[in-house]
């Protein structure tokens, strides 16, 4: 089960031609989360509400592959200790792991289109 559509938010986070990977991404899923559009960066980290989360998708982003990204994306593989550690709920930490993805899927397209 997915929190959000990657497929949607793919698309949206590849409009934002001014922000990095990343920042598109957060913002493609926090307006997805909102259902609100032209989020800023700002805007979009507060719909998290959790500023553990954010950091735990850049931690994630920096660190991870897309490929491990995504085995770790199941539900069934969620690392409860990580997510204590980082003091995330289960789909807070699912989500980290999704926007993670989705920035990564994003600097691919971007590089493959220049």
């Amino acid at each position: 089960m997915s929190i959000i559509d990657l497929p949607s938010a793919l698309t949206r986070a590849l409009s934002l031609k001014n922000e990095d990977s990343l920042d598109a991404a957060t913002i493609a899923a926090a307006e997805q989360l909102s259902k609100k559009e032209g989020l800023s960066l700002d805007a979009a980290v507060s719909v998290f509400g959790n500023d553990q989360l954010v950091e735990l998708i850049g931690f994630l982003n920096d660190s991870m592959s897309c490929e491990q990204l995504s085995a770790l994306c199941d539900p069934e593989s969620y690392d409860a200790e990580q997510a204590r550690e980082w003091e995330v709920t289960k789909d807070q930490y699912l989500l980290a792991h999704e926007i993670a993805v989705l920035s990564h899927r994003v600097a691919k397209q971007r590089d493959t289109t220049k």
